[in-house]
């Protein structure tokens, strides 16, 4: 049985443009989709069935992102069940949830 957390890491080389903030706005797109932006998106936000905050910590090559509870508990994530893009564009980030 795999350990669920409600941590997510996003490498620092995956983002077009680095950012120094304390939170994330986070977007339950579906019952398989986060979307995590550093600003708001209103097309998410009109999309998602749940929204708020998250805390992030950096590390020197990336970004940790600590869902709050209600919200790992629901994806039942684990380290190994995760995938992860980013929008260069947008500079906006997609986890997946297998």
């Amino acid at each position: 049985m795999k350990m669920e957390t409600n941590e997510i890491e996003i490498p620092k080389d995956m983002l077009a443009r680095k950012t120094k903030l304390k939170s994330v706005r986070v977007y339950a797109l579906s019952h398989h989709t986060l979307g995590i932006s550093f600003k708001s998106v209103p097309e998410w936000s009109k999309r998602s069935f749940w929204e708020g905050e998250a805390k992030v910590n950096e590390t020197s090559d990336s970004y940790i992102v600590i869902l709050p509870k209600k919200v790992s508990g629901f994806y039942s994530i684990t380290p190994d069940n995760i995938g992860i893009s980013v929008s260069p564009k947008s500079n906006t980030i997609q986890i997946d949830f297998e």
